[in-house]
Parts: C-alpha cells; structure tokens; sequence
C-alpha cells in the first residue's frame, strides 16, 4: 500500500464535496480549526454549492475533486460531506496522479465508494470524520 506523508503545519488540505451538498457556514468552524492547527484550507468549488440534493453536477463533482488530486501542493484531501452521488461520478476519477503524488483522503458515509477505489490503487485513506463533524459540541 502507497502511505501519504504525515501533515506538516503549513500544509495545505483542500476540502471537497464530491457528493451531497452543504451550506458554507456548517464548514466555518472546520476551516478555522485546521487553521488554528497551522494548515492552509483550500476550498474546492463544491463547498457550498447546490445542484439538487448534490453539492453540484456530476461533471462539476468530479472536476473538482479531479483537480484537488491531481495538485502537487495539496497534501489532504477532507470531504466535507458524504451523503448520496459519489458512486455517480467514481468511474470517472483518475488516480494516475495521485499514485505519484499521494495525499490523505479523508471522509466517510458515501466515500466509502472512494476508499473502495483507492484501496483498489493502493492508496491508503482514512475513514473518518469530515468538516460538520467539527461543530458538534461547538455550542
């Protein structure tokens, strides 16, 4: 199995939606912890976004979260939500790039499907929590 570096401060870790949509103020509190944690967050164009119940279409989807794996500078990847439509757009990715240039993938309930394909690459992920996991407790 192909293991990502570990996360250095100053690290970037963009954040992605590459299935269900949600509102960019549930990310808030995510964005200034891992700030507060020395990263650099860099937003991907589906955060925020609304395509129906998905956080954009297909093609939009898998855009986005294409060019958050193919950037050299991106040393994560956290998703900010699961839900339905990954399964969608999977056939889709290419990991050609991140194979050469590995990064955590993080996340669970739908991205599962993507941890499937990255295990299938050899790429290790980790299932776990992502962005509105953040706010709980944050009252």
């Amino acid at each position: 199995m192909i293991q990502p570096q570990n996360l250095q401060p100053g690290d970037i870790i963009g954040m992605v939606c590459p299935a269900g949509t949600i509102p960019l103020e549930t990310v808030q509190k995510c964005i200034e912890t891992l700030t507060s944690w020395g990263y650099t967050v860099k937003l991907g164009k589906t955060v925020g976004g609304k395509h129906f119940t998905f956080s954009g279409t297909d093609l939009e989807r898998t855009a986005d979260l294409q060019e958050m794996m193919d950037d050299e500078n991106v040393k994560a990847i956290l998703c900010a939500r699961g839900g339905y439509g990954l399964s969608r757009i999977i056939g889709h990715l290419d990991f050609t790039a991140l194979k050469r240039n590995p990064k955590w993938i993080i996340g669970f309930s739908d991205i599962t499907v993507l941890h499937a394909a990255l295990q299938k690459n050899q790429i290790m992920s980790i299932h776990g929590p992502m962005a509105a996991a953040f706010n709980k407790g944050a009252e």
